[in-house]
């Protein structure tokens, strides 16, 4: 997997994810959401334009990504998503803790503060 990294202005950053995310891409994952956490961001928008798979350990990254990042104040928005990728996320529910998107554009223009919704 690959992984760029653009501040796309000063309170928001974009992770743009290319391959697969899973078990074998966790570091690669890891390190591009650390980075972009220690620039104290509002918002991070992870698109997955170019994201052609995602497996059980790819979710289970997302949702300890959530935990960790909205517990930090920051709302993460999901654009782009590719049409399997996006069944899987319905399927399960994920678009309860991420909102979904079709553009980075559209993503951007949310406000910029983490929701927390209580289970």
């Amino acid at each position: 997997m690959i992984v760029t990294s653009t501040q796309a202005d000063q309170h928001t950053w974009v992770l743009g994810f290319s391959g697969k995310l899973n078990f074998q891409s966790r570091q690669a994952y890891q390190t591009a959401v650390n980075q972009a956490q220690a620039a104290s961001p509002r918002q991070i928008i992870f698109d997955f334009t170019n994201l052609s798979y995602i497996d059980s350990a790819g979710l289970g990254l997302l949702t300890v990504t959530h935990r960790k990042l909205t517990g930090a104040g920051i709302k993460i928005s999901l654009a782009n998503v590719q049409e399997s990728v996006k069944q899987l996320l319905l399927l399960i529910n994920m678009d309860k803790l991420f909102p979904l998107f079709d553009s980075v554009a559209a993503a951007s223009q949310q406000p910029k503060t983490a929701e927390f919704s209580h289970s």
